[in-house]
């Protein structure tokens, strides 16, 4: 069987849908740094209907700082792939053709192409999707973490740039010479992003050039936005069926459910892709959205993802059909995260539960417990410790709130020796967490108040008596027990509670 690319697009089953748009024509006038599963999946597919309902220049340069490389994936397919939606047994492909070049940072030649291409005055707008970790900020605060070594050396000068931030203040001097403003778009679930985005990029190139930080203040846009779509790591299965569908091998090929959003502060420095014309939503303030779906859906998947993998789960669908994890779950969402939640026209507070919890019992979307547990000190700030926090500071009960934090902690435990080395979590924080576990011996509330010491990503407000004892018990019960049947001892007690 051949490999997707326009000269098999004739071998094609009928199935597979077309660009409605005349690709091979399509000029460059955006870029995307980060073309992993979950862009090729959302803001490709929302590009691509964008140019379906009015074509113009706004194909995308793809830009990658780290694996996958883009020469492997994309370029030998002439940049076609296909997205494909599963929801139960339904299923539904169609290409995407947004995407039209593609660039790997690996040397310093491909840096300058890069560069080169983000200072292009044709280029309006960069998208990045880098994940929680690739912006080079402490957890807890987002402010530039200046001991991160990858930051160092890009501060530094060095060849090629290894960070998002370095390429980019790389890029926007070239743009400052050419008084060419630009529009930095952050996708990733980062709180308050464009925000975030705008510190870190400030500090940086503060720290390297103070002219450059000057012109980027006044000439850089860097909207907020809200994304929202599970896209499951694809699978050799996955392209293994996806070829049996449509004629051809697509090494590309993304898979994810049905459902999508996308909510973008109108904050642009020169022309706006009219990505409304797709669906997404062009708002005022994107912190609210943000705040719904980072708390219910991203927190529900974290705390359904670490406690399921501690008892025995592969996959998140797995762990939210589980009726005890299922019960845990929602009554911490409904009881407690909800009261933290904005009023949002269009997204009712318990509808968005239900909604939520839905979308992760989808079978068809196979998110492994440890995909969601990935970089999880970047993600938990986000989605369980501001809501804890939130709570605490009213006074009011945060119990199924902590033990989601102490899931987290557990989660990351669990690679220590002394708890069996049951996995090999992936965190920038998991040597120094599990260190702790190795020298704590049974004083489990002592382990717990030295994980919340960790002022990166716990800040230091959260160290106190009282939550070290509440997550010290849950250590003890999720770690040195029998995990199952210590989570259905407190959903016992939470049935017995009004």
């Amino acid at each position: 069987m051949r490999r997707l690319s326009e000269g098999s697009l004739s071998e094609l089953a009928p199935s597979a849908r077309r660009p409605g748009y005349d690709w091979r024509r399509l000029p460059v006038g955006m870029a995307h740094i980060g073309v992993g599963a979950f862009h090729r999946c959302h803001q490709a597919e929302f590009t691509d209907d964008m140019l379906e309902a009015r074509f113009g220049p706004w194909g995308v340069v793809g830009i990658n700082l780290r694996a996958p490389r883009l020469a492997d994936l994309l370029a030998g397919q002439d940049h076609l792939y296909t997205r494909t939606l599963r929801e139960g047994e339904r299923a539904e492909t169609r290409l995407i053709g947004s995407i039209r070049r593609s660039l790997d940072v690996d040397d310093a030649a491909s840096a300058e192409a890069a560069i080169a291409e983000l200072a292009s005055p044709t280029l309006k707008a960069v998208t990045i999707t880098v994940t929680e970790k690739g912006y080079g900020l402490v957890p807890a605060t987002g402010a530039l973490d200046r001991e991160n070594p990858l930051i160092r050396q890009d501060l530094a000068g060095g060849a090629p740039p290894r960070t998002l931030l370095g390429l980019l203040a790389l890029a926007l001097e070239r743009r400052r010479a050419l008084n060419a403003p630009l529009t930095l778009i952050s996708c990733d679930n980062v709180p308050s992003n464009g925000a975030l985005l705008r510190s870190a990029m400030l500090a940086f190139a503060g720290a390297r050039s103070a002219p450059l930080a000057r012109w980027i203040e006044v000439n850089v846009a860097f909207p907020s936005t809200m994304v929202d779509r599970i896209v499951p790591a694809t699978t050799p299965a996955d392209i293994e069926r996806i070829a049996s569908e449509i004629g051809a091998v697509d090494e590309a090929a993304v898979v994810g459910e049905p459902f999508r959003q996308w909510v973008i502060e109108d904050r642009f420095a020169g022309d706006r892709p009219p990505w409304d014309l797709a669906g997404a939503q062009f708002v005022r303030d994107a912190k609210p959205y943000e705040t719904i779906k980072m708390r219910a859906l991203n927190g529900a998947q974290s705390t359904l993802s670490h406690l399921g993998a501690l008892v025995g789960h592969e996959f998140s669908f797995e762990a939210a059909s589980d009726p005890l994890l299922l019960a845990l779950t929602r009554r911490m969402l409904e009881r407690e995260t909800a009261s933290t939640l904005p009023l949002v026209e269009g997204m009712a507070v318990r509808p968005y539960i239900d909604s939520s919890l839905a979308r992760i019992q989808n079978t068809a979307i196979r998110h492994r417990c440890h995909q969601i547990g990935t970089d999880g000190s970047q993600k938990i700030r986000q989605r369980i410790l501001d809501p804890l926090r939130e709570r605490l500071a009213k006074g009011e009960s945060a119990s199924l709130l902590t033990l989601a934090a102490s899931g987290w902690i557990a989660y990351v435990l669990a690679g220590a020796a002394r708890f069996g080395r049951r996995w090999a979590p992936s965190d920038p924080w998991a040597d120094t967490v599990i260190a702790l576990g190795e020298r704590s011996g049974e004083d489990f509330e002592g382990l717990a108040k030295s994980a919340l010491g960790i002022s990166a990503i716990f800040g230091t407000d959260l160290a106190s008596p009282q939550l070290s004892q509440a997550i010290g018990e849950h250590l003890c019960g999720l770690l040195a027990g029998d995990p199952r049947a210590y989570l259905a001892g407190i959903a016992a007690r939470e049935r017995t509670e009004v």
